[in-house]
């Protein structure tokens, strides 16, 4: 996975992922998934930013990358172990309680919404 790619490309956070105001919202999608996990991942980056960027700029001071390597070893090893701490199953779940959470919300104002057009059909008749 590339983090510096397409800047155009399209995440699962910027679609409108549809959902089945029929179904439970505990019932998650494959693409809800997808988006669970990439906004898990880009929050336990995010946490670790400080430390990611030290070694960046670590290994960066280096002309030879093997050296970099080596020199920069303990900054590594706190930037990996900063993301390990946050990329465990109790952080993946909380954002599955969020993503349930936001799909309480659309299923109640889907609710809303038709119970409004009903009312406005009764009205016109």
């Amino acid at each position: 996975m590339s983090y510096g790619g397409n800047k155009n490309k399209k995440t699962f956070e910027d679609v409108e992922l549809p959902t089945n105001p029929n179904l439970p919202v505990w019932l998650i999608t494959p693409k809800e998934e997808k988006l669970i996990f990439e906004r898990w991942r880009k929050k336990a980056f995010a946490r670790c930013d400080d430390l990611i960027q030290a070694y960046v700029k670590c290994s960066n001071s280096y002309k030879n990358p093997v050296e970099g390597m080596r020199m920069c070893d303990e900054a590594n090893k706190a930037s990996m172990g900063c993301v390990a701490k946050y990329q465990k199953q109790e952080y993946l779940d909380i954002e599955r309680e969020i993503l349930i959470d936001e799909k309480i919300v659309k299923k109640k104002k889907y609710k809303e919404f038709l119970k409004s057009l009903e009312d406005e059909k009764k009205k016109a008749v």
